[in-house]
Parts: C-alpha cells; structure tokens; sequence
C-alpha cells in the first residue's frame, strides 16, 4: 500500500469528519475493510457529495470507467482501494478502447 497515497485521497476526497478513522483503517491490517465496507455501503456519506458521479447501469466495464475517469482528468494510471486484494493498494495503468 501507498500510504501517502492513501492520505492524499483521503483528505481529497472524503468527509472531513471521517478522514482520520479512514485514515486508521486503511493502515490498519485488521480494519482496512472496515474502510472499504464504507466504500461499499455508505459512500454518499463517506465521500464528499461534489465529487460523486453516477455511473449508469452495467457500471462493471474497465474500459467504460477508463473513459469516464480519463474525461474527470486521469491521467494514465490509476491507485486502486479495492476489496480485490490483488488490485488494493496498487497503480494500474488505465484501460483504453
């Protein structure tokens, strides 16, 4: 894991309130899904509203969220937190079509 990173779309991208908890979790080895349920389940509280999109359904295609990230001003990669712990905490390149 980044944990620089992490820090930076933390205090990016979440709640105030919550960003040292989230920090926590996220370093934590036992707590880190705790985070990542957040993600899951309360996000419209957990994230700061100015910041969500709605992805319309099917929302699983790599390559669709390439595109959408890629027009929000990513660049060629991208840091993943994810439950799929053989992406979490890694840099991957973006997909293209």
């Amino acid at each position: 894991m980044d944990k620089e990173m992490e820090r930076i779309i933390v205090k990016s991208f979440f709640t105030k309130r919550l960003q040292d908890r989230v920090l926590f979790e996220l370093s934590s080895a036992k707590k880190r899904k705790d985070a990542l349920s957040r993600l899951c389940h309360t996000y419209r509280t957990t994230l700061r509203e100015e910041y969500i999109i709605d992805i319309p359904k099917p929302n699983s295609d790599p390559v669709d969220i390439a595109k959408l990230l890629k027009q929000n001003g990513a660049e060629h990669s991208c840091y993943i937190i994810s439950w799929d712990e053989d992406i979490d905490g890694k840099e991957l390149p973006l997909l293209s079509a």
